[in-house]
């Protein structure tokens, strides 16, 4: 008896399982078969989605150039997608990652990060040509794109700890005010340069905005470069025709006189600006484009800028 009552059991079971298996197999039959190369996958793609893979694909680029700039070799692209689109779908960011492996591959195995503080991490990123030299492109990023690159920014240069306390600064009221203050030292180093005084105005002007935002008395927008008692500043830079805001650490200064002396001695100290000092005096065009190829700034219009400052300048006489 025993045995006739175990027959159906064993007979419900084994129906079971059957049905069990084959309701897998419904669910796995999509992954069935021989698997798609890269070019299938992205022939089966639509136009709009392959313009969408491309934009993201370039801004993973992107933040991977800067945390390697850093000396940040802690991911690859799939935890770089992963960091930056954790909601995307993952057969997406999959397919991005393996379009990168294969038309930009890393020459690093990812590794734990190496703490280091945010003032040499700068020092190492200002020093690459990919960061400092710019395409001629407007900024493109949507908002998403922006906010998901600016937080491995974030994440690439940390809020340091502790923060030197800034200098009291001096500020003018207007342009009259600033001119009036800066023309008579702008003539010195421009002198001690060789370079029109009028490029120096117009540099402090741009980068003051005519000595009305100033922190540090630094009128130049001269990075610390790791140099101690720096000051943190929010910041924007142009990297690849993106306009991106980090936190970066600027020079202090005992007075606005002292930076664009500072300004003269950082110049004659780095050779990247030799060309720049060898332009002439007397060809004010000529030394905006050698600055603009320095790569002093990253905004592609910088050189553009400064011309249209120092257009509005006085001459010799006081007219402008």
């Amino acid at each position: 008896m025993d045995t006739g009552l175990m027959q159906p059991q064993a007979s419900r079971t084994t129906t079971q399982g059957s049905n069990v298996l084959e309701a897998f197999r419904a669910m796995l039959a999509p992954f069935a078969g021989e698997p798609q190369t890269l070019e299938q996958k992205l022939n089966a793609l639509t136009d709009t989605q392959k313009q969408s893979l491309l934009q993201t694909a370039k801004l993973i680029q992107i933040a991977m150039t800067m945390k390697i700039a850093a000396g940040d070799y802690s991911m690859g692209y799939a935890e770089l997608l992963e960091q930056m689109y954790g909601r995307m779908d993952i057969a997406k960011r999959q397919l991005i990652a393996e379009l990168l492996d294969e038309t930009s591959p890393l020459d690093f195995v990812p590794q734990p990060k190496v703490q280091r503080s945010s003032q040499a991490m700068g020092q190492d990123i200002y020093k690459r040509p990919e960061f400092i030299v710019a395409p001629v492109t407007e900024p493109t990023a949507d908002d998403q794109s922006a906010s998901a690159l600016e937080s491995v920014l974030a994440d690439t240069f940390p809020e340091p700890r502790s923060k030197p306390q800034p200098k009291q600064s001096t500020t003018f009221a207007n342009k009259d005010e600033f001119l009036a203050a800066m023309t008579p030292v702008a003539k010195e180093v421009a002198a001690d340069l060789g370079i029109s005084h009028k490029i120096v105005l117009a540099q402090a002007a741009l980068e003051s905005g005519w000595g009305s935002r100033v922190k540090g008395n630094n009128l130049m927008g001269i990075k610390s470069h790791g140099e101690e008692g720096g000051l943190d500043v929010v910041t924007h830079e142009v990297v690849n025709g993106k306009r991106v805001k980090l936190t970066d650490s600027f020079r202090q200064y005992d007075s606005p006189e002292d930076s664009i002396r500072g300004y003269g001695k950082f110049l004659k100290a780095n050779s990247r600006y030799k060309h720049f000092l060898r332009a002439g005096a007397e060809n004010e065009d000529a030394q905006l484009s050698a600055l603009q190829t320095s790569g002093y700034a990253t905004d592609p219009k910088y050189s553009f800028k400064l011309r249209t400052i120092m257009n509005g300048l006085p001459g010799e006489d006081g007219q402008v």
